[in-house]
């Protein structure tokens, strides 16, 4: 059992970069994409964030987030795009840091306050969990730190894969299932790609080859 100890907290605004997607138009994607972007163009419609805790750029055809301080998640969030029934497949990959970190995908994101979250850890847990707009309950869990082989541990890549479909949430590592979900809170939001840090900062977690399909 890993508890959530994250300080959710915005990093102060230093650079904000919000410009076309790589390869939203690219007649050349199969039908039924709904959003693409390999990042390889430094462009796409994200907004980046930087201060001293936390960071968010684009490096070498990758988006990478860096989180310095403890107990703290940063994000970057695809602008202007909202999405209610979905598959979403990406790569991810931790560059350094402790392997007892956090990173993963927001989606149905209502506000900096209200959307779900599926990560997994550099030591091979997975979690889903719904942040709220509430003061008194910032944090639900849907499904608590479980350990899964179909994670690759420390820096290794893994495909992580959300499917959601109204209210019913299915999740795979590497095209193998971990785990399944149902709740009715959010129905419709934005996407961000987060990366956090427990007890020791110094985590950068790198993403790639991001497809949103319809299911």
């Amino acid at each position: 059992m890993r508890p959530i100890r994250f300080a959710l907290l915005m990093v102060a605004l230093v650079s904000l970069l919000v410009a076309c997607g790589g390869r939203r138009t690219d007649p050349g994607l199969p039908p039924g994409t709904l959003y693409s972007d390999d990042f390889d163009l430094n462009t796409g419609d994200w907004i980046l964030e930087s201060d001293l805790d936390a960071s968010a750029t684009y490096r070498d055809g990758q988006l990478v987030l860096r989180v310095n301080a403890p107990n703290l998640i940063a994000w970057a969030q695809l602008a202007e795009h909202k999405f209610d029934d979905f598959v979403l497949e990406i790569d991810a990959q931790q560059l350094s840091g402790p392997d007892d970190n956090s990173y993963g995908v927001l989606f149905r994101m209502r506000s900096p306050a209200a959307f779900y979250r599926f990560d997994i850890s550099g030591d091979g847990y997975y979690e889903f969990s719904r942040r709220n707009d509430d003061a008194a309950k910032p944090w639900t869990t849907l499904t608590d730190w479980v350990a899964s082989p179909a994670i690759k541990q420390g820096s290794a890549t893994n495909r992580l894969k959300i499917v959601a479909q109204g209210s019913q949430f299915t999740f795979y590592v590497n095209d193998q299932l971990v785990a399944e979900a149902t709740d009715n809170t959010y129905r419709s939001g934005g996407i961000g790609l987060n990366a956090g840090c427990f007890n020791e900062g110094g985590v950068e977690v790198a993403f790639d080859a991001l497809v949103i399909s319809k299911p």
